[in-house]
């Protein structure tokens, strides 16, 4: 039973301290990596050709009215993804709007899979894929390969015949984006490594800090959503991943745009490094991550776009 000198008590302790609610956690924003590019682009890819060198590809309603072709350089029968990541890329890139649009949606995918989901990608699949893309280009010079996004590295050492196909692209005008790793720690991981690929580190949700897990090193160029994104998953529905390969998507999308507007602008396929210029022009490095981090920054497409106009 509550006496009057309980009361009075009660009646003073609220006024000193003022009761509150709680509020809840906002829900997570399963999009919040797409907000971060324009919804109305001039660039969308269009007669640009990106490899997706991965885990294949599987039917999905994002990719719906897409032709999209490939080749199977493991000893699995077909480009089917049973892991789900090139499923996932390919959304990144080309997906239709279904749930969400990606950033090159009008870029005409091929997927070249290297990885049949069993963590052992070898440097001879990727070396295979990147060299077959050097043969198409020499038979379609007017419709080439311009972009490469390998889903592919490994802490420490390399593999000459890798490096010599990866820097053929280079010389050839491919741009070749690679994952930094997600060992979290000094060291970007080979090809990424390399001088004549893009490496790109993994942002973090909260669009302030790099991924936990993203590795680091001079040697990173640019940095884009790496955590929990939303991507078309290979059964059909959605999902979320994390890693520096999921940003690498979001990088060699950016890619196919700055080569779409560099052609329209002066009638030819830039050089590689006339691609890699392009990004650079429109990036900006995020305040309070290290440059080791995120290089050059994050890409803004309508800077991007800018300078095309």
């Amino acid at each position: 039973m509550l006496t009057l000198k309980r009361i009075i008590g009660f009646i003073f302790f609220t006024l000193l301290f003022p009761l509150t609610v709680c509020a809840e956690p906002a829900p997570f924003d399963n999009l919040w990596a797409y907000r971060l590019y324009p919804e109305q682009k001039t660039l969308t890819g269009q007669g640009v050709m990106v490899a997706i060198a991965d885990s294949g590809i599987n039917a999905h309603p994002e990719f719906n009215g897409k032709n999209i072709q490939g080749q199977d350089f493991t000893l699995s029968p077909s480009i089917a993804d049973v892991k789900g990541h090139g499923t996932g890329i390919a959304g990144i890139i080309g997906a239709r709007g279904v749930q969400f649009t990606g950033i090159a949606p009008d870029a005409q995918i091929v997927v070249y899979k290297i990885d049949d989901g069993s963590r052992m990608i070898s440097p001879q699949a990727a070396t295979a894929a990147i060299n077959t893309v050097l043969t198409y280009n020499k038979e379609h010079p007017d419709q080439k390969i311009a972009v490469v996004n390998l889903s592919y590295g490994i802490h420490g050492g390399g593999d000459k015949n890798l490096t010599t196909a990866i820097n053929a692209a280079y010389d050839s005008g491919v741009a070749i984006i690679c994952p930094a790793g997600n060992l979290g720690f000094p060291g970007v991981h080979y090809p990424a490594s390399l001088g004549t690929t893009i490496a790109v580190g993994a942002l973090a949700a909260n669009k302030q800090q790099a991924y936990a897990n993203s590795s680091y090193g001079p040697e990173v160029d640019f940095i884009a959503p790496g955590e929990n994104v939303y991507l078309p998953s290979n059964e059909g529905g959605y999902m979320l991943m994390s890693g520096t390969s999921i940003a690498t998507g979001f990088i060699a999308a950016a890619a196919a745009l700055a080569v779409e507007g560099f052609k329209k602008k002066n009638g030819r396929y830039p050089t590689t490094p006339e691609i890699k210029q392009s990004l650079i022009a429109a990036a900006a490095q995020i305040p309070g991550i290290h440059e080791y981090k995120q290089g050059y920054g994050f890409v803004d497409v309508k800077k991007l776009e800018a300078q095309f106009k």
